[in-house]
């Protein structure tokens, strides 16, 4: 496959470029993976809904989640059983790494991942965890928490280790230089929420790992077919993760079109192809219809009642936006005050300054419609979540819904 028209000329695809660039790298990705990895996060709903359906596909190849099911409040009932409510992405992605923990807890005979009830009433010890009633509490044995750690670790936190390679190179390609390079990837990996997402088994940072990998794809792969094809499964995996992200993997796939012709766009839809279907078999394997998610048949009445009306996705309002931003409970830039930059960024940037480096080739960089790329995807989700009924996001720190912009933000720095 020929690049198609204003295509990038010359530049070698990622991951020969990573490899190039391997001495400047090393630290900064050493850097990102041990910060990350040095936090364990307690067990909550949503890190135990995903890690619920990991454990239900490696022990028993299924996605009813009934034996993990007391664990979480984020999860849906369907004829019977019980499913995580999430989209699968994030538990399919830590099943390697948990079926590794597992075969060898087996093998050395080490115990099982396992929660027992505390009641608030001594008198009532002995009751199943899913007899939970106000005022008792979950205990999770070291083995679950390890467990937890094992399958964040192995997904999401290297997820956005090779994001923050990919956020260099597409800022060295815009740059030229790699000081400021590293000091971009560096904030939006370890001074923003994806720090905070990258040490945790969300949905969120994983998302955003792979859209910022599938616009590398775009804007430095080579033209061909199997570059395109790997550009749409990482797409279509940023869908696999978090269903509002076919907007903004809509607007890739458009823009890579554009940028790098019909041939790489027909190709990169094939390569998404594979991660639409997975997408489709989970859908029907645990609600009957690939169109059917977790959401439709969510479990707890608070939560049914809240999504019962476009899941829950109404007109944005301005309060809540503001709240985002800059409130103290959720807000942004409260949480990142660095990314106060980013506007200032995107504004000169869609008057096309600073222009593309002069030892780059012309048209190495399309300055404004990279903005204008940008400002949609920060737009998208800034709409969407000051419209969600639940839009502070529960037990989260900062505006977790958020969490897939970032990396775009950052490249405005």
């Amino acid at each position: 496959m020929s690049p198609g028209p204003g295509a990038p000329p010359g530049l070698a695809g990622p991951l020969a470029q990573a490899r190039a660039e391997a001495p400047v790298l090393a630290p900064l990705l050493l850097a990102v993976f041990a910060a990350s990895a040095y936090f364990v996060g307690p067990p909550a709903w949503n890190q135990n809904s995903r890690l619920a359906l990991t454990r239900a596909l490696v022990e028993h190849g299924s996605t009813t989640i009934d034996d993990y099911h007391a664990t979480t409040g984020d999860k849906s009932f369907r004829d019977g059983h019980f499913y995580s409510d999430k989209a699968p992405g994030t538990s399919l992605l830590a099943a390697p790494a948990y079926a590794l923990y597992y075969a060898l807890a087996r093998a050395v005979g080490a115990e099982r991942p396992e929660v027992r009830l505390v009641p608030l009433d001594p008198a009532d010890e002995g009751r199943e965890p899913d007899a939970k009633q106000p005022g008792d509490r979950l205990a999770y044995n070291f083995a679950y928490r390890t467990a937890l750690y094992v399958c964040r670790l192995g997904s999401v936190t290297l997820a956005t280790v090779a994001a923050t390679a990919a956020l260099y190179l597409l800022a060295l390609a815009r740059l030229g230089a790699r000081r400021e390079a590293l000091l971009l990837a560096a904030t939006w990996a370890l001074a923003t929420p994806a720090l905070i997402y990258g040490a945790a088994l969300y949905g969120h940072q994983l998302c955003a790992d792979f859209l910022v990998l599938g616009l590398a794809g775009v804007l430095l792969g080579q033209g061909t077919r199997a570059m395109a094809v790997g550009t749409g499964a990482l797409l279509g995996l940023a869908v696999v993760c978090e269903y509002p992200a076919a907007v903004p993997v809509a607007l890739i796939w458009l823009f890579g079109a554009w940028r790098r012709g019909w041939r790489f766009g027909l190709a990169s839809a094939l390569g998404g192809l594979g991660p639409a279907l997975v997408l489709a078999g989970y859908h029907t394997a645990a609600f009957g219809s690939p169109l059917k998610t977790g959401y439709d048949f969510v479990y707890l009445a608070e939560f049914a009642e809240g999504m019962r009306v476009n899941y829950g996705i109404h007109a944005p309002d301005p309060r809540v936006l503001l709240e985002l931003l800059f409130g103290a409970y959720r807000g942004l830039f409260y949480l990142a005050p660095v990314l106060l930059l980013a506007p200032w960024g995107f504004a000169l940037e869609l008057r096309g300054w600073p222009p593309a480096p002069p030892d780059r080739a012309e048209g190495t960089w399309p300055i404004r419609p990279v903005a204008l790329l940008g400002l949609a995807i920060a737009a998208f989700y800034l709409l969407l979540n000051a419209g969600y009924y639940m839009w502070d996001g529960g037990a989260a720190i900062g505006p977790r819904h958020c969490v897939p912009m970032l990396p775009f933000v950052a490249l405005a720095l």
